[in-house]
């Protein structure tokens, strides 16, 4: 017992010590239990081998005969069970990636020969109350889909696809978690996964959709999982090219439409792995080139122009082994990305094209700890930055740089929507993590994997959000001929202006995280998993204004009952919470000023520009209008003109938060029932049954107070 409470006690003062926190959802576990004639036997030696393990990891089983080995990389492991005396037993298991795996045996007496086995048990998607799916490299390229990430979550049940996304159990898209070995990959403002990764290097993806661990939150979704590819020892590699060609794709009716160029593009990818120490250094490397033209139209115009991509992305990894219990993994991910003829809404002309840069880079560090035979430690540190760069205007000009809509339908020329001379736009993130994993096996409440750790999580968004590079926009009619397109202006014409009053200073994102979890064995039929998970928000926008700074508990309890003890046939239930972090964009920058244009228009009611019966050869281009349009405009005051006002709203004004919002989150129950039909067939059915609580939403307030904008307008105040 003594011994015991100095082991809590070490790993209570390692938890707080390490930098935070555990690449989360990168290994698997094992568990099982040895018997010898269906009694428990205790002192057995399991001894775990694959070629994703560096060296082998042992386990002696306790007084109940359980064992459970954690922090193993998926993959095809040899088990290894064996004491004296008694017949030893091979078997041979898959580890599913953030999920728990089972290999029983039963030793005879006999000192002859070995059993070898070439079955394990059960699958892991029947070991445990947690409603998971897991997609494999091999699977994904037998399926007739891409193999990025996305696609493996939208195989899976309980999610609905869309345009902004996945949504995974019923949860808006932007509100789940994705991890690339360990690390989050989100996309900061819509929450989607960034392509950190080389789909040739992707080794699995495991979907989490309910009765979730409470090591895993900020999310009302699921967690999405992914892990690439390590060294081994043993060479190997891998060469892919896939094909595309725009005239592959047939014409459409329209007799105007151009015909397809006729140009074969690749998409190169490369893996190389293997060892530059057997058994202690291992390395992975994995390229990916893309340098694409495709064919495109402008609208009405059906002008043809070309936009072309060259990215490339890069992954390195190396795995070490310091001593056999301990080792270290890093790995780095830079993408380097020239989007060329961008652009925004449907254009007229290829004058609103622009060439943008999507940099992205991903660095991982990651530390496992075997300290004692019952004893695991991780911690995990990393670093994603990623930037939009020359997305825009290429001018800020007052005419070169003013953005054109045709008023009717929405149809934009002249300029490239937003500003790519006005700065970037960053969209980082830091994640700090550690845990601790510990084994307890008891006589009387059976073992015990207790799982212990905290974890920091910061998310940065700074973006002047310049909506043209003038920072104004001009409403009117179009008149179209040919590829030509001519601007009319009258009293029907609006002038936009899009000012950002106060510069941002960038938003931040915090949330301190603690959570300890148990996987119960209560009884070789009656096992449970109960966890609580600790949340702290703090979120900050561009004004400095205090978002949220709330903190929230998530109960997690799982329960599984194998009905007639062979493991063959199980019911589930769990009971869970979710907490949330705060959204970005439009709910933590809501009531921001910083960086965020406001909206101030005006009638134009100067000279009519290109009225109905101009002759062709008399028709203004836009340049000469927008000149004559400014003439006017400062003649009567420019930006302070008040007669000729349509329209005033100013970020930051109108919409306040009266005090600061809750975390959204959302309580879960299931129920399910697994069978192992036969030794390849199994089936699982779940209902799941979530309600939300804390939705964002404006509310209109009628009365006082109001707010009254620079130039006296009163408007209601609308709280967030």
């Amino acid at each position: 017992m003594r011994n015991l409470t100095r082991q809590a006690a070490w790993t209570l003062i390692i938890i707080l010590a390490a930098v935070p926190i555990f690449g989360q959802g990168t290994t698997s576990t094992l568990t099982g239990t040895v018997t010898s004639g269906g009694s428990p036997l205790p002192g057995a030696s399991v001894t775990v081998s694959s070629p994703a393990l560096q060296g082998t990891r042992t386990a002696i089983t306790s007084s109940n005969g359980d064992y459970t080995i954690q922090g193993l990389p998926p993959g095809t492991y040899s088990v290894r069970v064996e004491l004296e005396g008694l017949q030893p037993t091979s078997r041979k298991a898959t580890l599913s990636l953030a999920q728990t795996n089972r290999v029983d045996a039963d030793l005879k007496v006999s000192a002859v020969t070995e059993a070898i086995t070439v079955t394990a048990g059960a699958p892991a998607v029947l070991e445990s109350p947690q409603i998971a799916t897991n997609f494999t490299k091999q699977l994904m390229e037998k399926l007739p889909v891409a193999r990025t990430i996305a696609s493996a979550v939208s195989l899976s049940p309980g999610v609905s696809g869309g345009i902004a996304g996945n949504a995974i159990s019923g949860a808006p898209s932007y509100d789940n978690v994705y991890y690339v070995n360990g690390t989050v990959v989100n996309e900061n403002l819509r929450g989607q996964p960034e392509s950190l990764f080389i789909e040739d290097a992707i080794q699995e993806t495991t979907i989490l959709r309910g009765g979730i661990s409470a090591e895993y939150g900020r999310f009302t979704g699921g967690v999405v999982s992914t892990i690439t590819k390590s060294g081994g020892n043993e060479f190997s590699g891998s060469i892919r090219d896939s094909l595309s060609n725009s005239r592959w794709t047939k014409k459409t009716p329209f007799a105007t439409e151009a015909d397809h160029i006729d140009k074969i593009n690749n998409v190169y990818e490369e893996t190389l792995g293997g060892y530059l120490w057997r058994d202690r250094l291992w390395f992975f490397g994995a390229g990916r080139q893309l340098k694409t033209s495709t064919q495109n139209f402008t609208s009405i115009t059906n002008i043809p122009f070309t936009p072309a991509r060259n990215q490339k992305r890069l992954e390195g990894k190396l795995t070490g082994q310091i001593t056999q219990k301990h080792n270290l993994l890093t790995s780095y991910v830079d993408v380097k990305d020239t989007d060329g003829g961008n652009f925004f809404g449907s254009i007229l002309d290829t004058r609103s094209l622009y060439d943008r840069q999507l940099p992205n880079k991903l660095f991982t560090a990651q530390y496992n700890g075997v300290l004692t035979s019952n004893l695991l430690l991780t911690a995990n540190y990393s670093n994603k930055k990623f930037s939009f760069v020359n997305s825009g205007s290429k001018s800020t000009d007052i005419i070169d740089g003013t953005l054109m809509i045709d008023n009717p339908t929405g149809r934009r020329y002249w300029a490239g929507t937003f500003c790519g001379v006005c700065g970037p736009e960053e969209r980082n993130n830091f994640n700090w993590t550690a845990s601790a994993s510990y084994f307890l096996s008891t006589r009387s409440t059976g073992s015990h994997n207790f799982k212990a750790g905290v974890d920091r999580f910061s998310e940065t968004r700074l973006v002047n959000n310049h909506q043209s590079g003038s920072d104004f926009r001009i409403l009117g009619n179009t008149k179209i001929i040919g590829t030509n397109v001519y601007p009319v202006l009258d009293s029907t014409s609006i002038i936009q202006w899009n000012p950002i009053f106060a510069s941002a200073k960038g938003d931040h994102l915090k949330v301190n995280s603690a959570f300890v979890n148990d996987r119960w064995d209560f009884s070789p039929r009656l096992s449970f998993n109960v966890g609580l998970r600790f949340d702290k928000n703090n979120t900050r926008d561009d004004d400095g204004h205090q978002v949220s700074k709330d903190s929230a508990l998530s109960p997690r309890l799982g329960l599984q009952f194998d009905v007639r003890g062979d493991g063959r046939q199980k019911v589930n239930a769990n009971f869970g919470r979710y907490v949330s972090k705060i959204a970005d964009g439009n709910v933590g920058g809501g009531a921001n000023g910083a960086g965020t244009p406001s909206a101030i228009t005006w009638f134009y009611r100067g000279p009519v520009i290109n009225p109905a019966g101009t002759a062709e050869s008399a028709l203004l281009t836009t340049d000469k209008a927008l000149a004559i349009l400014w003439n006017y405009f400062n003649s009567v005051g420019g930006t302070t003109n008040t007669s000729n006002l349509r329209s005033v709203s100013i970020s930051g004004l109108s919409t306040v938060l009266p005090e600061p919002i809750i975390s959204p989150s959302v309580d879960e129950f299931t129920i399910g029932y697994g069978i192992q039909a036969t030794r390849n067939a199994f089936a699982r059915v779940d209902l799941v049954k979530r309600d939300w609580h804390h939705f964002y939403a404006s509310q209109l307030v009628t009365s006082n107070p109001r707010a009254v904008d620079t130039f006296g307008n009163k408007s209601d105040v609308q709280y967030l």
